[in-house]
């Protein structure tokens, strides 16, 4: 039985049919349950949804399943994700209210490919994916199931999907950083994944390197099955979603989980990228 959660609105709803906006999470339900959860990414959903003025039903499922539901269920949407030229042509894509760091190749900082990593990097200290990934010998790189990792590194995975090299962990609903523990147990040599997931206990373990093909940064957003009807919804989830970002609250949790020196560079690359929507 799929999980879900619904939320309770003290204001009526003007989209068709009184149906409830369904919000599709690849991320735990459990997540949801406290009134302000500490996970930076279900915070910023909840502060949203406090100006959303309508009933809402969040449910729990992976990424590919949610994809797969907005092609055919009207008035829903999935949470917090990135835009790809595919997806743009399929859906709809809110306002955005997330900004996410460049993917990083993670490494067990004692282990022969961390080694390895350091003398591929060029003198900016990058390292190219596709180098890496053309090796005779490559490393076994673990990436998860209907994530997008921006548009140049995906291309890369997709090229090289049937390499014996690749592992693709699937999972019912995860949340990010689900990949290091396979990591840190020696299962696979690398990862991708943004580094502020990594746990401070962890830090020490692990080494990140940037890659050339990485976005700086990248914003996140609702994505809605394309139609009139879920259109309505979109709409009033776009208001919510201004609402929150006008409030003096929304800048302190957007950069929250950056280290401290980078929060101005970060929110200077906010105010970029949203004027460029």
């Amino acid at each position: 039985m799929r999980n879900w959660i619904a939320g309770l609105c003290i204001f009526s709803c003007a989209c068709a049919a009184g149906d409830d906006l369904l919000l599709l999470s690849a991320l735990p339900l459990e997540l949801f349950k406290s009134r302000e959860s500490a996970y930076q990414p279900v915070a910023m959903v909840q502060q949203v949804l406090k100006y959303y003025p309508a009933p809402y039903t969040i449910e729990a499922v992976n990424l590919n399943r949610a994809f797969a539901e907005l092609q055919s269920r009207t008035g829903s949407c999935v949470v917090g994700v990135r835009k790809t030229p595919q997806r743009m042509q399929d859906f709809l894509f809110s306002q955005p209210y997330i900004i996410a760091p460049d993917i990083r190749l993670l490494v067990k900082a004692d282990s022969v490919w961390a080694r390895r990593l350091q003398r591929l990097q060029d003198p900016t200290g990058l390292l190219s994916l596709q180098q890496i990934l053309s090796l005779k010998s490559p490393p076994v790189l673990v990436t998860e199931e209907g994530r997008a990792y921006g548009h140049a590194i995906d291309a890369l995975l997709s090229e090289h999907k049937r390499h014996h090299a690749m592992y693709l962990k699937t999972t019912k609903v995860s949340r990010f950083g689900e990949t290091l523990p396979m990591l840190s147990k020696g299962f696979v040599d690398v990862a991708l994944e943004y580094p502020v997931v990594v746990p401070p206990e962890a830090g020490g373990t692990l080494q990140s390197f940037r890659l050339k093909e990485a976005d700086p940064f990248a914003l996140a957003y609702f994505a809605c099955k394309r139609d009139a009807a879920t259109a309505e919804f979109l709409q009033q989830l776009n208001n919510a979603i201004l609402a929150f970002r006008s409030k003096p609250e929304f800048r302190t949790m957007l950069v929250e989980p950056f280290p401290q020196e980078e929060r101005v560079q970060v929110w200077q690359q906010w105010l970029k990228l949203t004027s460029e929507e």
